[in-house]
This record gives structure tokens, sequence and C-alpha cells, in this order.
């Protein structure tokens, strides 16, 4: 899946079609896989952490990532001063959610083990798969699959809205 991402990516005219297609593909695999786990016992505790903790979060953050990839190129203004000032509110957005999420990301990329089998176990992870964060009373709810998910798309947005920045800058 990941070589046909990249493929098409270098062959793909239109911006928009290769998000679409993108995202196409990574939500096919990802329901051929959910389908398979429904099915599946894991082994132990280990192998079911290192699934909702590695493999799920991946699948999930690609159809996010495609997802905020194409509402962006839907809504990006036409004109090159509206897309540069559109461009730095999307990565304020990105920075906010991150700084809002700081410990668990620090948790995750500082590679902290101690939390996983309350994080991880499948009990957990049980909610269907939306996009973003479920408010309820004030209070944000998620799996910590989707939240990691989530923290890994937003990450491969930013980068891709950097470029894009540099870009603007760069050709003015």
């Amino acid at each position: 899946m990941v070589q046909q991402l990249a493929g098409y990516e270098t062959i793909a005219s239109d911006e928009k079609k290769w998000v679409e297609w993108g995202f196409g593909i990574a939500t096919k695999t990802w329901f051929r896989i959910q389908e398979d786990v429904e099915s599946y016992l894991f082994a132990d505790q280990e192998e079911e952490i290192s699934f909702y903790k590695t493999l799920k979060p991946k699948f999930i953050s690609l159809m996010d990532y495609f997802t905020l990839l194409y509402k962006s190129v839907l809504f990006q203004p036409e004109d090159s001063p509206g897309k540069k000032e559109y461009w730095k509110n999307e990565l304020d957005i990105c920075k906010n959610f991150l700084s809002r999420h700081s410990a668990f990301c620090r948790y995750n990329d500082e590679g902290y083990t101690s939390m996983d089998h309350i994080y991880f176990v499948q009990h957990n992870n049980q909610q269907p798969l939306i996009f973003g964060i479920n408010g309820n009373k004030g209070h944000v709810i998620t799996s910590y699959s989707h939240l990691l998910a989530r923290i890994i798309s937003v990450k491969k947005y930013q980068r891709y809205i950097q470029k894009k920045i540099g870009f603007l800058t760069n050709s003015n």
C-alpha cells in the first residue's frame, strides 16, 4: 500500500485526485485488516498492545491525513496572500492540537510503555472510526489508538503545511 501511494504521488498531476485515490487505498486496506482483527485472537497482551499502538494508528492516521489534505486542497484560497494566511492558520491549528496533547505526545515519542496496558488494550479501543475527537460534557473522549493516529496525521500534515508555506514564501 505504501509503495502504491508513493508511486502514484510521483505521477499524479492533480493533487485532489491523488488525495482521493490515496484515501481510497488506505481505507480499503484498513477495512480488510479490521475484518481480520474482529475474528482474531491475540496470542498475548503484548501482541494486542502492539496492534493497537502501532498498526491501527498508522492506518487511521493515513486516512485522517488524506482527509486533512482533501479539506485543505478544497478550501485554500486562490490568491497568494490569502493562501499564505490560510496555511499559517492551518499550522496554528496543528500546533494547538499538539500542545493540548503534549503529555501523550511525549509518552509516545520517548518510547514509554508503562501505561500501554491501560492505553492500548482492546476494550479501550472499541470506538468507531471517527476522525477527530468526540466531546462529552466538556471532556475529550477517544480511544488512545485514535488519539495517537490523530497525532501522527497532524504531525505529517504540519510538515506538509510547512512545505506549502516555504514554497509560497520562496515564490514571492
